[in-house]
């Protein structure tokens, strides 16, 4: 399998839907790669062959932020398909995928008292020196584990999470300063967590520790019942092209990748549309 070639600059791609294969088909060297979250791949293992370019590896799997550690078989597989794709990195998110049951609660689970619960969305958890310290010992572990560097997603928050007691980029820039984690900025993550808790995202992004990027995700935004929401099958907003424009000035991105992926009927010209959007900042913003 082909291998992303990083040191070439930054490279633009897609993440994967069932309509992927058939795009690249039909326009050749429009993307760069494709990034295909493991879990796909556990249940189909033939897409990372389907798509025919290079692959960059994402994961919902590890609970990096989370008190319960993933079990071995996952890491094991994880790795495999590390090898397997010749990711350059593993995108994990900044989260809690599962949620620790020491003692049977009220409404504990008769037919599973005390096993971990997992969460099937990825969870921002609560911004403290607590969380802190449980990321930085998860970091640990992947980075051993793995025989890529793993890059940490910024989840989106949609109401002030309880218990914290720092900022969403205090937080993350504490990560950094304490382990060897690189990033991967998901702007639209960033402009939903700006919108629901009432900040500026320019002024915010100024703060990001954007020296420690690899990787830039950009999707839609939308809006319901007073909130600001993930869409992968909507536009970016002109603001996050502005955000990337300003990540490019400062920060080594080696890929940013379109998440259009909810909807295999995403139309194909815009899709081809908002590529172009993206490569006129990459090359903006090129030496």
């Amino acid at each position: 399998m082909p291998r992303i070639h990083v040191s070439a600059g930054t490279e633009v791609g897609v993440a994967y839907s069932r309509s992927t294969p058939e795009f690249i088909e039909r326009n050749p060297g429009t993307v760069d790669y494709v990034e295909i979250p493991f879990e796909l791949l556990c249940h189909d293992p033939a897409v990372a062959t389907r798509v025919g370019t290079p692959v960059v590896l994402h994961c919902a799997s590890l609970s990096i932020a989370g008190s319960v550690t993933p079990p071995s078989a996952v890491v094991s597989s994880v790795e495999e398909w590390i090898k397997r794709t010749r990711t350059p990195w593993l995108g994990e998110h900044l989260s809690f995928i599962t949620a620790e049951r020491d003692k049977p609660g009220e409404f504990a689970d008769e037919y599973a008292p005390g096993e971990p619960w997992n969460i099937g969305y990825t969870v921002s958890p609560p911004m403290n020196s607590e969380t802190v310290e449980t990321v930085v010992r998860s970091v640990d572990r992947a980075m051993s584990a793995f025989s890529v560097p793993v890059i940490l997603e910024n989840p989106p928050v949609y109401f002030s999470v309880p218990g914290s007691t720092m900022s969403q980029v205090e937080f993350i820039s504490e990560v950094c300063a304490r382990s060897d984690a690189r990033l991967l900025l998901d702007l639209a993550h960033f402009y939903i967590t700006s919108r629901n808790l009432g900040y500026d995202p320019l002024v915010e992004l100024a703060r990001f520790p954007l020296e420690e990027v690899v990787e830039v995700h950009v999707s839609g935004v939308d809006t319901d019942a007073g909130g600001c929401w993930d869409n992968h099958a909507s536009r970016a907003p002109q603001l996050e092209l502005d955000m990337l424009a300003v990540v490019m000035e400062r920060a080594p991105v080696r890929a940013v990748t379109l998440e259009y992926n909810w909807s295999s009927r995403f139309p194909e010209s815009v899709l081809r549309e908002e590529i172009a959007r993206v490569r006129e900042v990459v090359d903006a913003c090129r030496p």
